[in-house]
């Protein structure tokens, strides 16, 4: 019995003048055959069981019924087959497609940042070697001045 219905019998109870007494005993024994088994009579059988039960029941018959029609059916399901393995094959060929475009992508991006890299320190590398020559021209200069004020 599933919580709607509970419900719904505790309010037709309600309705019929039932007292809290007779209620909660009903309510006991609703809670007692819950945990997904069914009362039938004494015997407790698990819902999981059923589904066992009615897979292996459709199985035999599949079985069965699948040596009869296997004249009928053996060339529609090897077609299928064989589609549904030019479809795997098909689709493999376009993730391996993508796999090599991603990789190109990554090793390009890659390639690109190592670039720049070498941009970046050869950059420092010439502005270092300018200021170092700045730094020469100026303390010539200096020097100069001071050799000019010493004599004069």
């Amino acid at each position: 019995m599933g919580n709607e219905e509970q419900r719904g019998h505790e309010a037709h109870h309600k309705h019929e003048g039932y007292g809290k007494e007779e209620r909660s005993k009903e309510k006991m024994e609703y809670e007692k055959n819950e945990g997904g088994k069914e009362n039938m009579d004494g015997i407790h059988v698990k819902k999981r069981d059923l589904w066992l039960v009615a897979g292996g029941a459709l199985g035999a018959l599949a079985a069965l019924g699948l040596g009869k029609l296997s004249g009928k059916v053996r060339p529609a399901a090897v077609c299928a087959v064989r589609e549904g393995y030019a479809f795997k094959e098909w689709l493999a060929g376009k993730a391996e497609k993508v796999k090599e475009d991603v990789e190109d992508i990554v090793a390009e991006g890659v390639h690109q940042y190592q670039e720049g890299l070498a941009a970046t320190a050869d950059t420092v590398k010439r502005e270092k070697d300018i200021l170092e020559k700045i730094e020469k021209v100026v303390e010539e200069k200096l020097a100069k001045m001071k050799s000019e004020k010493g004599e004069g």
